[in-house]
């Protein structure tokens, strides 16, 4: 049986390695194929294979961007099976943007395989914000 806290465990490396701006730890986390695939926060819909999404963080931990300090705000929720495992909740990040701090809340989900090592790795990650009214009709379950 696989303990369901080994994966929260690998996130939680994750976002260490990226608050102490450990890039080799942070691009670690990530299985090493072309078809992994993550939808950033950022400006971009999506990113495609590892050497992409290695050169994204090189680039962010270079940028005037600092993330402080993480927690969990909602779950995480996990299931596990065999070899993968889902981590989901809402993420809570301490940022410093250009010096300036500023608090984020973001839905964040990660697909993990665990390797041959037995290390566990990311083959998907997805952090986004609710839009804006992407409807035009307000929230449907509010009356």
């Amino acid at each position: 049986m696989i303990d369901e806290r080994e994966p929260i465990h690998a996130i939680a490396a994750f976002f260490n390695a990226i608050v102490a701006g450990q890039l080799d730890e942070v691009t670690a986390m990530y299985r090493r194929s072309a078809t992994t695939y993550v939808f950033v926060e950022g400006p971009r819909w999506s990113t495609l294979g590892y050497d992409q999404i290695a050169a994204g963080w090189r680039a962010y931990l270079e940028s005037p961007i600092r993330i402080t300090g993480w927690q969990w705000g909602e779950g995480p929720v996990v299931e596990v099976w065999n070899d993968g495992a889902i981590v989901a909740g809402l993420l809570d990040l301490d940022v410093r943007i250009g010096g300036k701090p500023r608090a984020l809340r973001f839905r964040a989900s990660f697909v993990l395989r665990r390797d041959g090592s037995g290390r566990w790795r990311m083959i998907h990650e997805h952090l986004s914000q609710p839009m804006t009214d992407p409807y035009g009709i307000g929230d449907w379950l509010t009356p």
